[in-house]
């Protein structure tokens, strides 16, 4: 009846005992057997002569993994995760119920007319996985990186392939297996014609509709490139102003321009546990967190900082604490506040954090834009700002490794920065337009991470009152004298070191801001009881490698 490469050996009863194959041996007593694997049997039962040698009507589990086999196929990634790769192309599957029951459902509905639970795809599942599989290298994400540089891209229904070094697209000859996440749409974007059609400058109608942080757009459009590089170091893109400041349109367009999913577009529940954080990511490539208003939890800001670095993301099956399918991933934040809601240390230092312009007014005190009031760019704008996109993505792809960056920059930004230099050439026709913003934004970015540390304000106020050019070595507790003096007016007792040892551990926090503006600030080690601290401005080679 059905053309299966995977022919059944012992056809299940779902509840995990096996019939013998009929073919093999008429002569059993099937209803006995059946009556047997629930503990009801008798002895005289027999069927009726016209079903002997007859085959019993599979269970509804086997049913769905002979259905299943007529169109996928078996394999296992080389970290041991099952999935179903479809005959002719297409996302896989991964081999977990929770993720992939409505497609099955939908699947044995309209190949069978059959109606099947949830515990039937569990079932089937659970036979399947006791089969033999291929194993085979399976793309995960938006885009993805084989192991020969070439990247992938789902394009209107067809795999993509950006070669290495290569700016321009094309279809592969053969079709590379892929996982999305089920809660994904596919990235899809309008046929269109002529020399504009694909101009890098389109990404700018974004402007035409929400407004941007002045002189940031740079900035914005370099964080929409790395969001398409999961194999890169990612980002928070945290967005700070009032409600009406339109963030949340921002937010929108962002979102769905680089992950359109089919519900939940902004994730309005603040997750409060690592675990929430999990969730949402095996349904996101881009975690878009709007209007967060009560913080996040440390442990949940560690996680994200997990994430943007490349964490394993365990998938537990519901009510099962066994672990049956893992990925290590990449995932980009997007999110909205009132004020910056980042705090833990690792995770600020990977925070794109802009504050959007306040809603202009005019002489009636009514608000005022030049931006138009929707939400949803329009079909053909949607599509030549995604096709800007895609071409940006290749500038990056092709030339990214060949970008040498010619001055200082934080751990971790690296990535951000040559990006940034190809997306600036590629619109301004200058590298030196993104290095503008980026070097506005950092100081900007220190001084208001350094009014919040007292005793890096002070190092500050007092290489600069002093007009020191070389750097000053002192024990402890002769810097805990002289910076007195500089302490801010509005810093408490309780916010002051009060001896030398608390002075010391100020400095260890102190350091990283200060190192990130040209001062040094480092332990020379101790000279008898007293330790020793070396403070003042670095070289200007220093300050630049």
């Amino acid at each position: 009846m059905y053309d299966n490469p995977y022919p059944l050996n012992q056809p299940s009863t779902g509840n995990g005992a096996c019939l013998p194959n009929p073919s093999a041996n008429p002569q059993i007593d099937y209803q006995a057997v059946s009556s047997a694997s629930t503990g009801r049997y008798n002895s005289s039962q027999q069927l009726p002569f016209s079903r002997v040698g007859r085959p019993p009507k599979p269970c509804k589990a086997n049913l769905i993994r002979q259905i299943l086999y007529q169109a996928y196929r078996l394999v296992a990634d080389p970290n041991g995760v099952y999935f179903l790769v479809p005959n002719f192309g297409g996302p896989v599957l991964m081999l977990e119920a929770e993720m992939i029951a409505p497609i099955i459902k939908h699947i044995a509905a309209s190949t069978n007319n059959r109606d099947v639970s949830d515990q039937n795809v569990r079932d089937a599942l659970e036979i399947i996985r006791r089969d033999y599989p291929d194993v085979a290298e399976i793309g995960s994400g938006r885009t993805w990186l084989d192991n020969y540089g070439n990247r992938y891209i789902a394009l209107n229904g067809k795999v993509m392939i950006l070669q290495p070094k290569q700016e321009n697209m094309i279809q592969p000859e053969l079709v590379y297996p892929y996982w999305h996440p089920a809660n994904s749409r596919p990235f899809h974007t309008l046929y269109m014609q002529g020399p504009s059609a694909m101009a890098p400058s389109g990404v700018r109608i974004i402007e035409s509709y929400v407004p941007i942080p002045k002189d940031r757009d740079l900035l914005i459009y370099t964080f929409m490139v790395l969001c398409m590089m999961p194999e890169r170091q990612q980002l928070v893109l945290e967005l700070t102003g009032e409600l009406k400041s339109g963030m949340a349109q921002l937010q929108d367009v962002i979102k769905r321009t680089l992950d359109p999913v089919i519900k939940e577009n902004a994730i309005r529940d603040t997750p409060s546990k690592v675990k929430d954080v999990d969730q949402k990511a095996w349904r996101h490539h881009v975690l878009n967190l709007d209007n967060v208003e009560d913080g996040l939890s440390s442990a949940v800001q560690r996680r994200m900082f997990e994430l943007l670095c490349k964490s394993r993301l365990e998938w537990k099956a519901i009510g099962c604490h066994e672990i049956t399918s893992s990925l290590a991933v990449r995932r980009a934040f997007l999110l909205s506040s009132l004020e910056p809601v980042i705090t833990q240390p690792e995770l600020v230092e990977l925070t794109l954090s802009l504050e959007m312009p306040s809603p202009s007014t005019d002489q009636t005190g009514k608000a005022s834009s030049q931006c138009h009031t929707q939400e949803n760019l329009p079909g053909e704008d949607q599509s030549r700002v995604f096709n800007a996109l895609l071409g940006m993505l290749g500038k990056a792809h092709a030339n990214i490794d060949q970008v040498s960056l010619d001055r200082r920059v934080p751990d971790g930004w690296h990535d951000f920065c040559r990006i940034g230099m190809i997306v600036s050439d590629t619109l301004t026709g200058s590298a030196e337009a993104f290095w503008s913003q980026y070097e506005a934004y950092r100081n900007e970015r220190l001084c208001e991470m350094t009014e919040e540390e007292p005793i890096a304000k002070a190092v500050v106020e007092y290489l600069r009152i002093n007009a020191i050019t070389e750097a000053v070595e002192n024990p402890a507790g002769v810097w805990l004298a002289i910076l007195g003096q500089f302490r801010p007016a509005c810093v408490s007792d309780s916010q002051w070191p009060r001896e030398a040892r608390g002075l010391g551990a100020a400095f260890k926090r102190a350091a990283p801001l200060l190192d990130a503006q040209g001062i040094t600030c480092c332990s020379n080690g101790k000279r008898g009881s007293k330790r020793h601290w070396v403070i003042g401005p670095k070289g200007l080679a220093m300050q630049h490698f």
